[in-house]
């Protein structure tokens, strides 16, 4: 006997009452640190999520953004603003791509970037990796670049066996210069770096990761860097503030001369308007090297900002704005 249509629907409708539709997976959230230990880099500084996943960064030191574009030219996507320690900003990525993205602060001086790739999701579960592996490595920006001297940075996975890295580097892609070998072990991925001297002044260097262990060797994608003219305005970056009590810290900074002879010192106050400042320093020469000044007199309970500016015949330049508070 046949069903009439009207029947036919009531039965579909209660199967589906009863087995229900399928759920969609739920969205996950990636977090990334933002300036962790005061170091100027996104950690990781390359995330791969799915369409309908979120970021989110947390601020491990002050004066940082995530604003999405390159170094000079935001696209608009989103914009943290200038956030402090211990600040949170997410982001829900609806579309698959590629999404750079930059410190406002300091991408531009020191390479402080890093990447969303959303892809589409896999219509199959992802085999488990093995637990042993070839290395796997990335090639992050290089950081405090000078005029004969830089760092450059990696990421490594020695995948459960031991590892040993170096990076190329050199004026073209065919690099031509090495840095000492090191080793690493664990199933874990860490940066990792090496600084580099002896290079030419106002240059176009080339560099790469190279990672090697008994499943075989893994070479990161080509970045590059320039470096300064041999003299030139002063480079800084105001760092975290250490030694807080209720009435004193000591404030930190990196300092590259660029070649010439350069006074610093720091401006504070518990405004941006600053109001007090440091005994003047002298330095010379081509390197960056830690700066530090202790303060004393403070108010208890009280936030307090601070900055690193020096001079020299090139020119003033000031690092970022940093907080703490006395305690």
């Amino acid at each position: 006997m046949k069903i009439s249509s009207w029947r036919f629907i009531l039965v579909v409708a209660a199967a589906v009452s009863l087995i229900g539709y399928p759920k969609p997976a739920s969205a996950m959230t990636v977090d990334v640190t933002v300036g962790p230990n005061g170091n100027l880099v996104f950690s990781p500084s390359s995330v791969t999520i799915h369409p309908g996943d979120q970021v989110q960064w947390t601020w491990g030191s002050s004066g940082h953004s995530t604003t999405s574009g390159s170094p000079g030219q935001p696209n608009g996507i989103w914009d943290s603003g200038i956030s402090n320690q211990g600040a949170t900003f997410t982001h829900t990525f609806n579309s698959a791509g590629t999404f750079p993205y930059y410190c406002t602060p300091h991408g531009g001086c020191c390479g402080m970037v890093g990447t969303v790739t959303v892809v589409n999701a896999s219509p199959t579960p992802t085999p488990t990796p093995p637990m042993t592996g070839p290395p796997v490595v990335t090639t992050n920006p290089a950081t405090f670049i000078a005029s004969f001297s830089g760092k450059l940075n990696g990421s490594l996975n020695p995948h459960g066996l031991t590892t040993t890295f170096h990076f190329q580097y050199g004026t073209t892609t065919s690099y031509g210069l090495t840095t000492a070998p090191q080793t690493q072990t664990g199933n874990t991925s860490r940066n990792v770096s090496a600084n580099v001297t002896g290079l030419t002044a106002n240059t176009l260097y080339h560099f790469r990761i190279v990672a090697s262990n008994s499943d075989g060797t893994r070479m990161g994608s080509d970045r590059t860097f320039t470096t300064l003219t041999a003299t030139g305005p002063p480079v800084v970056m105001t760092n975290p503030a250490t030694n807080v009590t209720a009435s004193s810290a000591t404030l930190h900074g990196s300092l590259d001369p660029h070649g010439l002879t350069t006074t610093v010192h720091f401006q504070y106050g518990t405004t941006t308007s600053y109001g007090h400042t440091t005994p003047m320093q002298s330095q010379t020469g081509n390197t960056y090297r830690n700066i530090a000044a202790n303060i004393s007199g403070l108010i208890p309970h009280t936030t307090y900002h601070f900055r690193m500016t020096a001079t020299n015949s090139g020119g003033t330049r000031m690092g970022g704005d940093r907080t703490f508070i006395t305690q």
